[in-house]
């Protein structure tokens, strides 16, 4: 079965979940429809030349009303709200909604009621969806009865999320604590702005490039969502001037002391085995920069890993928060897409052969 995508805004999830499906030709799925308030050809070229990622590798030009990516016709719209986007005309079976404005649930379901679309994954932490489905981590717990609006929180939770659920089901993870630090967002500003951010802390309007920017984001809320068996999790988020590539951090204390090794052996054993494609594991020195185009959810980093005697953890992943968010949208997609459930990882298996 092919699940049929459609994309409503083509920013940087956007584009990246169109190159990661145009690398991936058997994976199943396609897009037959994108929604962005800019023209086709405006759309044609941002896929086109990237300043991150370089050229696209595939073709695409503009039709008319359509782009042609691939040699593969992509219906596109312009519409500005999500009950005008006519996803039944182009036999969308799942929206991926990436617009990051269109993230409460009940407005999201427009795509369903008077769009025509049978399902919705959100790219962002959203309010009220019908499921948080974080891969790998909850995504078994998906009711394709009454799950029709999910969300896979965001890049940092999952990365964090994958991290505890090795120590919580290895070790037992307790009073856990997590800080994020993350590269710059297309929703930053260039300069400081007293408006136009969308998000209600003056300090996300400060100019990208100059600070380290403080950002109230509930990380750890959403840990808790997609692993209830941690109970409450503090957490800490900043935004850093960096291009690409982000780091998360996870402390607490363990049902039992543990050594360093013993943490690091878990970890590379999930990845080799149940984590496959969500957790990476590097053993070389790593700094944010390297995990640039890679897939996983987290590049875990042994280096960071301590212990106290008294059961005290503290564990470093390295993650693309384009590109392995991007991945994990699309396992979601695939899975709500279908009848049948897909292996974890779906996507970067498939990408990687």
């Amino acid at each position: 079965m092919t699940v049929r995508i459609g994309i409503n805004g083509f920013g940087r999830i956007g584009r990246s979940v169109m190159r990661i499906i145009s690398s991936a030709p058997a994976s199943g799925i396609t897009v037959t429809a994108i929604n962005d308030i800019a023209t086709p050809d405006r759309l044609a070229y941002a896929l086109k030349r990237d300043s991150l990622r370089g050229r696209f590798a595939g073709s695409v030009h503009a039709v008319g009303g359509q782009l042609i990516i691939d040699d593969r016709p992509v219906w596109t719209y312009q519409e500005a709200q999500p009950g005008r986007i006519p996803w039944g005309d182009a036999d969308v079976d799942v929206v991926i909604e990436a617009t990051g404005q269109f993230r409460n649930g009940d407005v999201a379901r427009a795509h369903i009621t008077q769009g025509g679309a049978r399902k919705v994954v959100i790219s962002a932490s959203a309010e009220d969806p019908d499921a948080v489905l974080v891969y790998g981590v909850n995504h078994e717990t998906y009711d394709p009865a009454h799950h029709n609006v999910v969300s896979p929180a965001s890049c940092g939770v999952n990365a964090l999320s994958v991290m505890a659920k090795v120590l919580l089901d290895r070790f037992g993870l307790r009073s856990a604590h997590t800080s994020v630090v993350l590269a710059v967002q297309g929703w930053q500003r260039v300069h400081d702005a007293s408006s136009g951010t969308s998000r209600n802390d003056p300090r996300l309007g400060r100019a990208a490039a100059e600070s380290i920017i403080p950002h109230d984001h509930v990380a750890g809320d959403l840990v808790s969502v997609a692993l209830p068996r941690l109970g409450e999790v503090r957490y800490s988020y900043y935004c850093v001037p960096t291009p690409i590539g982000s780091l998360a951090e996870l402390g607490g204390f363990t049902d039992r002391p543990v050594t360093a090794d013993e943490v690091n052996r878990a970890m590379a054993e999930a990845a080799a085995g149940p984590m496959r494609g969500l957790i990476d594991y590097e053993p070389d020195p790593t700094v944010s920069i390297d995990v640039r185009d890679n897939p996983a959810s987290c590049l875990f980093d042994p280096s960071g890993t301590q212990t106290t005697a008294d059961g005290g953890v503290k564990v470093r992943g390295w993650f693309d928060n384009e590109w392995g968010f991007s991945h994990r949208l699309l396992d979601l997609a695939r899975l709500v897409g279908e009848r049948a459930p897909v292996p974890a990882g779906l996507m970067y298996k498939t990408a990687v052969g």
